[in-house]
């Protein structure tokens, strides 16, 4: 830990669990991925769903460098900081994923994860299917003296 400046090492109270329903543990996870970049076509994704009967996991991997500026540009323009066609995507794909069991894990939330997950949350309950968002994003950290 020297080579990091720390004196001391840093732990993390971690908790291990198992799941609720130990049946649903699978020796093997079907992932598949949907997308590789932004501007991406949902038609993949699709496809993956309607094929892959033993599909866990479909990730929509839609964010870079230049998508997270032009999602700024949108926030500071008054638009939206997630991917727009999230929308678009979601309407295509939620009913079947859910229907086939299959979480979905994005990126399309970009700058505005929370707005993202609104919209997602949004658009299922007007399908009329029920989902749990997960969310995950970075908080910045500052420290005295930095800003």
């Amino acid at each position: 830990m020297e080579e990091l400046g720390v004196d001391t090492p840093v732990s993390y109270d971690c908790e291990i669990r198992l799941r609720v329903n130990p049946q649903r543990r699978k020796e093997k996870v079907y992932v598949g991925c949907g997308a590789g970049f932004g501007g991406d076509r949902p038609i993949a994704a699709l496809k993956l769903l309607q094929r892959v009967r033993e599909l866990d996991y479909l990730v929509l991997e839609c964010l870079a460098e230049r998508t997270l500026a032009e999602r700024y540009q949108a926030m500071k323009s008054g638009g939206e900081g997630y991917d727009p066609r999230i929308s678009e995507w979601m309407q295509l794909l939620l009913p079947l994923a859910v229907e086939n069991g299959v979480c979905i894990i994005t990126n399309m939330g970009a700058n505005d994860p929370f707005g993202a997950r609104d919209e997602v949350l949004r658009l299922a309950s007007g399908l009329g299917i029920s989902i749990t968002v997960g969310l995950a994003h970075q908080v910045a950290v500052v420290r005295s003296g930095e800003a």
